[in-house]
């Protein structure tokens, strides 16, 4: 029953640990995303049609991710929370992350090619992915807890997908990440910017050729 409400790794995690709310730190990826304009798009149609494209953007998303090892624990509307390294670890989180979040692109392709089909209007997604320590490990109360991870490489992640709206670019990495991609996949430099909350700029990527 169990796997029914989690994910495989998170199922596994419990079976072999045991539930105990608390964290433990790690070093990890974090990815955000959402849909561009999800508000508009659900003024535009009938509430049963976005819970049809909700749905199918939820089970291509989640292939995505869970092919490289990632875990999806959060959905809060149209927006996605993943982690890449825990509660399982991987050999290289980044990487892991990036791909996936490239197959998500191209599945977006697909997606939007059956859209034009039914005569509807595509979907663009933005995307966030920072790399770090974290804290990640069970929230909540012994009667309702989440699966989760929190700290700044956390927070950098979620600025990243909103900064992809101001910089009108699809996927946005940090330093971090990119560093460990070690050149294995085509990025450029966007430039530093400055975050809220952040004593100095963080210098900011795009995956992609330029």
């Amino acid at each position: 029953m169990i796997r029914r409400f989690a994910t495989s790794e998170v199922a596994a995690d419990l079976q072999k640990s045991g539930f105990a709310l608390g964290g433990r730190r790690l070093h990890g990826t974090v990815m955000f995303s959402d849909i561009r304009g999800f508000t508009a798009i659900v003024e535009s149609q009938p509430p049963e049609e976005t819970i049809e494209l909700l749905n199918a953007y939820y089970a291509l998303m989640f292939d995505a991710i869970a092919a490289q090892g990632g875990v999806v624990n959060q959905m809060i509307g149209d927006g996605l929370m993943a982690i890449f390294g825990a509660p399982l670890p991987l050999a290289d989180p980044a990487l892991a992350a990036v791909r996936a979040v490239l197959d998500m692109m191209e599945m977006i392709e697909l997606l939007n090619a059956e859209r034009a089909a039914q005569d509807k209007p595509p979907i663009a997604i933005g995307i966030g992915i920072a790399t770090g320590e974290m804290i990640a490990g069970y929230t909540g109360t012994q009667a309702r807890a989440t699966y989760t991870c929190i700290g700044d490489t956390v927070n950098l992640a979620a600025r990243l997908k909103a900064h992809t709206k101001v910089a009108a670019r699809a996927i946005l990495i940090d330093g971090h990440t990119r560093a460990a991609l070690k050149d294995r996949l085509p990025t450029y430099a966007l430039g530093p910017v400055k975050f809220k909350g952040k004593a100095q700029a963080i210098a900011v990527f795009v995956v992609g050729e330029k």
